[in-house]
């Protein structure tokens, strides 16, 4: 989920990043999504470079060392250590990814159902979400037995639940 504050850093990330054009764009945003693994695989760099101990300088010449010092997501890793927020690098790589879906034309929508769906299932859902949204849909498929039927859509902050679970727990609902 989103904060005020990785909402903030990506979107100035974002615009600067998109001043320099697509390929810097692009650049900045594998950069960050490296970053964003490497961060999660290790989470003591976090603290290391978290670490109140250590000089600002010091720690940002940790970094320099490990993630060199060109590009601008090394620019705002160095900021980030410089403000005691690297905890929030992972977030603005998610914030970042979802202002380069949309600068695309793209959205990513997690879909639910709750046995595998057909290509040709997959293909109809991606061209009416298309439609609907005016957008290039990826879609991320999880199974869940439990909803029995149906198909859970999710992308942004929408959720559209068609699922038979939730149809028979409205119905429960209306029967007490």
């Amino acid at each position: 989920m989103s904060s005020e504050v990785s909402a903030v850093y990506a979107n100035a990330l974002f615009s600067l990043a998109k001043s320099e054009g697509d390929s810097v764009l692009q650049e900045t945003r594998s950069d960050l999504r490296q970053f964003s693994v490497l961060f999660s695989l290790n989470p003591d760099l976090t603290r290391l470079l978290s670490l109140p101990t250590l000089s600002v300088e010091e720690r940002v010449g940790i970094a320099k060392k490990i993630f060199g010092d060109q590009g601008y997501a090394a620019r705002l890793l160095f900021l980030l250590i410089d403000h005691g927020r690297v905890p929030f690098l992972h977030e603005i790589a998610d914030d970042f990814d979802a202002r380069m879906l949309d600068y695309q034309g793209a959205a990513d929508v997690q879909v639910t159902t709750a046995v595998a769906m057909s290509p040709e299932q997959k293909e109809r859902l991606r061209a009416a979400i298309g439609r609907k949204l005016g957008k290039t849909i990826r879609i991320t498929e999880h199974i869940d037995r439990s909803i029995l039927g149906g198909v859970i859509v999710q992308y942004g902050d929408t959720r559209i639940d068609n699922s038979v679970k939730f149809r028979l727990d409205a119905l429960k609902a209306k029967l007490s």
